[in-house]
């Protein structure tokens, strides 16, 4: 008997945590771009919305702590769905001056405007195919980016993603599931255009993993892990290159709720070439997402 309950209570907690993945993670939480996803990458889902019709405006806000040279990065955004296939938005990137007088003048400045879009075109389990991910297409689109180029040009630059990517919450056995999701961008923004413009658009790799545990059907913790191959080398700064971006999250929300918040740190950046240190190896992050 007791055996049998504690099945009971395993499968139970499983689809609870199955629930929170399918429609809370990545249909609400939004990234730093505004697009549904982990802090930098997007998943392949979107915010939810009635067949046909508009629907699941959320609001977003993200603080970064990118340490005493970069400063602070804080971005407020809207993302509106249709049809629980498509989902676009606008978010504004505001920011607060490091304080280091050789290389903080690389980043002092207000900020830049983001535009995205995102559409589905496949849905997970696509015709009872348990095996086959959500997989999706988008954009994003920054304009006024002032980081890097603005010190040494003189001018603000518009950078700018394409990528591909596929989301699958993998289930094992009655106790176990996790959510992977991984694509490509071509990109010509580094570290997402707060590092500025790369030399060339080239082709990037993403991939990221989370884990949902559920609390006594009061709330779901999710560990996640996200990995960002970014471009070697940065417009106007030939010497410098850059490292890939990892970055560790935890996602907090009620299954039945229409929020979600984040708290993560992340190695971003440290010594980029002889002089040039940006100490972000231990950028702290705080995300708050909200579905109308």
């Amino acid at each position: 008997m007791t055996i049998h309950r504690t099945k009971h209570i395993s499968v139970a907690a499983l689809v609870l945590a199955t629930l929170f993945f399918s429609q809370r993670t990545h249909a609400q939480a939004l990234n730093m771009d505004g697009q549904s996803g982990i802090f930098l990458q997007p998943w392949a889902e979107v915010v939810p919305s009635p067949d046909h019709k508009f629907g699941g405006t959320t609001a977003s806000f993200h603080m970064v702590d990118a340490g005493p040279v970069a400063g602070d990065y804080l971005n407020a955004g809207l993302e509106e769905g249709f049809g629980n296939w498509l989902e676009f938005g606008f978010t504004r990137n505001n920011h607060t001056d490091g304080g280091d007088p050789t290389i903080s003048p690389l980043f002092n400045f207000s900020g830049m405007n983001i535009f995205n879009v995102k559409a589905k075109l496949l849905a997970a389990n696509y015709h009872n195919r348990k095996y086959l991910p959500a997989i999706a297409v988008g954009g994003v689109l920054r304009t006024n980016d002032p980081f890097v180029v603005q010190s040494v040009a003189h001018k603000n630059a518009t950078n700018g993603d394409v990528y591909l990517v596929a989301t699958k919450l993998i289930v094992l056995g009655n106790k176990f599931a996790f959510l992977a999701t991984g694509g490509v961008r071509g990109t010509n923004a580094q570290k997402y255009g707060y590092g500025g413009n790369t030399i060339d658009w080239e082709a990037r790799a993403f991939g990221g993993i989370g884990f949902p545990i559920p609390i006594k059907k009061i709330l779901v913790v999710a560990p996640t892990v996200e990995i960002n191959q970014e471009p070697r080398r940065i417009k106007y700064v030939p010497s410098a290159t850059l490292p890939t971006d990892l970055i560790y999250a935890v996602r907090i929300a009620r299954p039945d709720s229409r929020w979600s918040f984040d708290v993560g740190t992340g190695h971003l950046g440290a010594a980029l070439a002889p002089g040039i240190n940006i100490k972000v190896n231990n950028a702290v992050a705080f995300a708050a997402d909200f579905r109308f």
